[in-house]
């Protein structure tokens, strides 16, 4: 038994690292794919592009090993299926369930493995990718003036370039609107060519420029004249200075990356560990119920002074008083010119009412969402790691039954499985952050529905059954046909 156990699992860790690896690739494509856009253009370096993609795929960790698990596993059987060696261990008299018992092992191992990633690794990584992730999306697009085109992206500055040289910094017909005294294009200079230069550690952008006129209005000039003048009527005067050759300098550094720090995301549920965000869950949660009932002291006070304003001074929450010789005054009042500015007033204070009414059913919302996305995060720890459990009883004993190998089969077959239950996991965890169901519940809905599934694959597989054999329904389905 040692010698079939040592053969199973060697024979199982290669399909398992492959579809790791494989796993790994696809949710990095998916996730550049979706990030695509704040990544081209902004003229960024191998090594952060390398950082950023290196952090993202340690927060797929989690999510990769229960789809390994799944086709691997279905890889695995299918092809021991496929080749007799299943048919040859029960003969030998070791069934299905004894052959799968190390690689069981294997898988509480990997249980293990995907719960200390996503409570220790993945927060980590996480929070250095939204670090990094909020200096490349803040930062702007890299320096590069295109052809024809005003280039808008320099701070107080437009410019225009008829053509480029192939170096890309020879010019040709250059356009230059300075507006970094906001009040229009007062200020203009052109030339027939010109030398742009970006200094080495990129924070400024040198542009010679060569037979050139500029254009403005002298503001100090028109100043005084308008100041010497009563009708103040007077305009700006107009300067226009040629030159042969005149330097501009730029500031770039607005397209530097902004620093940001980690204390930006240290709170976020998916940088935190299972410690954390018990500690985190209970002040939100404490921090929540307080508002709450401050709200409601706040509602009451609101109901009574409108009720006041409305002649109903003894308002109670659970009855309507009677009408007293007071409220009868008072209805008096408000039928009469008397009642006219407190009819008003109540209006007005009613329309408070519903205001503030709707800002505290909003802030409650968002505050429950929060405390809610902490409990989710929680439960998802505990809940992707025994997925990898759940997902093995769904693969190994359904490859055992498909009898194909190779990836074509299994991998159709785990990748409709894995979607399904990534979408129901999806469903589960945005219903349980809306309130629609426990935290609990939502997180375990994917595990607690394929679970009755894998433990009747694994009977139906370890007792040979017929039921879910494909040539049984093929010969039924024909059957079926002939007498019809």
């Amino acid at each position: 038994m040692k010698k079939l156990n040592s053969f199973l699992l060697k024979s199982y860790i290669g399909p398992l690292v492959l579809t790791f690896f494989i796993g790994i690739f696809v949710l990095l494509m998916q996730f550049l794919w979706k990030y695509v856009d704040d990544l081209v253009g902004k003229g960024l370096d191998l090594w952060t592009i390398c950082k950023f993609m290196f952090y993202a795929c340690w927060t797929f960790v989690p999510m990769a090993l229960p789809l390994a698990v799944l086709l691997s596993s279905l890889m695995f059987f299918g092809n021991m299926g496929e080749h007799y060696e299943l048919v040859a261990l029960k003969a030998a008299g070791i069934p299905l369930r004894q052959s799968m018992r190390p690689l069981i092992g294997v898988c509480f191992g990997i249980c293990l493995l995907a719960f200390f990633f996503a409570n220790n690794a993945a927060p980590k990584a996480y929070l250095n990718y939204r670090v990094l992730y909020h200096e490349i999306r803040t930062k702007k697009p890299a320096l590069d003036i295109p052809e024809g085109i005003y280039y808008k992206q320099i701070d107080g500055y437009t410019i225009r370039v008829d053509k480029k040289e192939r170096d890309g910094a020879h010019l040709q017909g250059v356009q230059i609107y300075d507006h970094t005294a906001h009040k229009g294009n007062t200020n203009v200079t052109m030339a027939e060519r010109g030398y742009m230069q970006t200094s080495e550690d990129g924070r400024y952008m040198t542009l010679t420029l060569y037979d050139g006129h500029s254009y403005g209005e002298n503001a100090e000039m028109g100043q005084g004249m308008r100041d010497n003048n009563r009708d103040n009527d007077v305009a700006y005067p107009f300067t226009r200075v040629q030159f042969e050759k005149q330097i501009l300098l730029f500031d770039l550094s607005s397209f530097q990356m902004p620093e940001a720090t980690a204390d930006m995301y240290d709170r976020h549920q998916r940088t935190l560990g299972i410690k954390a965000l018990s500690a985190q869950y209970d002040t939100l949660k404490t921090t929540r119920d307080a508002r709450q009932a401050e709200i409601a002291r706040s509602i009451e006070t609101q109901y009574y002074h409108l009720a006041h304003y409305y002649g109903q001074d003894s308002v109670r929450r659970t009855e309507v008083p009677s009408r007293t010789s007071e409220t009868e005054k008072a209805y008096a009042d408000w039928r009469t010119g008397l009642g006219v500015a407190a009819k008003l007033q109540a209006a007005a204070k009613a329309e408070n009412f519903r205001s503030d009414a709707q800002y505290y059913r909003n802030d409650m919302y968002y505050r429950n969402e929060q405390v809610n996305s902490y409990a989710v995060e929680w439960h998802k720890k505990f809940s992707l790691s025994a997925a990898c459990l759940v997902l093995f009883f769904i693969g190994a004993p359904l490859g055992s039954i498909i009898r194909k190998g190779g990836i074509g089969m299994p991998g159709v077959v785990s990748v409709l499985l894995f979607v399904l239950y990534h979408v129901l996991t999806v469903i589960g965890e945005k219903a349980a952050i809306e309130g629609v169901m426990g935290s609990f519940w939502g997180m375990w809905l994917a595990p607690l529905i394929y679970l009755p599934f894998g433990i009747l694959l694994t009977v139906q597989a370890t007792v040979d059954s017929s039921f879910l054999d494909a040539d049984t329904w093929r010969r039924l389905l024909g059957r079926n046909k002939a007498v019809a």
